[in-house]
């Protein structure tokens, strides 16, 4: 009698092994878009109460928001207007100028300024401000991660003149 595995017995284990694998690998997959998801929504919290600060300190709204308050207008801010504000929000969160910070940014993502949304992916904001030594915050865009690619995509701030009212979304 001859020692070792005929061919059925070795397909089989390798059968098994790849439904296992696939297995893992599915469950991972769904973790991490489950993190990005968990993570988006934090960083959402923490711009809306950071916008929320802010108004409550100076008394009116960061940037254009202020603009589209004394008009009475009503509309989402254009991808640049965001930019500004969300600098505006960093700038004092930085303790720039002597205020008070309205957030606490480091678990924010940001991509350089300039990039294009979708197709960067972000980092962390103390790594942005440690490894690549930047010190103006206004090179920063704050980004999440989307959650099929892990790529970083901008937010959208709402403005609400009925409510008077900024939302992020």
């Amino acid at each position: 009698m001859k020692k070792g595995f005929t061919i059925i017995e070795l397909l089989m284990v390798v059968t098994v092994i790849a439904v296992l694998l696939g297995i893992v690998t599915t469950a991972a997959t769904a973790s991490m878009r489950g993190a990005r998801e968990r993570r988006a929504q934090a960083m959402k919290s923490i711009l809306q109460g950071g916008l929320a600060v802010y108004h409550r300190q100076n008394d009116e709204w960061p940037g254009v928001i202020e603009t589209l308050a004394n008009n009475g207008q009503t509309r989402d801010l254009t991808t640049s207007e965001y930019d500004d504000v969300v600098k505006e929000l960093l700038k004092q969160s930085a303790g720039a100028e002597g205020k008070n910070p309205v957030m606490d940014p480091t678990g924010l993502m940001v991509m350089s300024a300039g990039e294009t949304d979708g197709k960067t992916i972000g980092v962390d904001y103390r790594t942005a401000l440690t490894e690549f030594k930047v010190k103006d915050v206004g090179h920063f865009t704050i980004v999440y991660p989307i959650s099929d690619t892990g790529k970083a995509k901008r937010f959208t701030i709402h403005y609400e003149a009925a409510s008077d009212s900024a939302t992020v979304k």
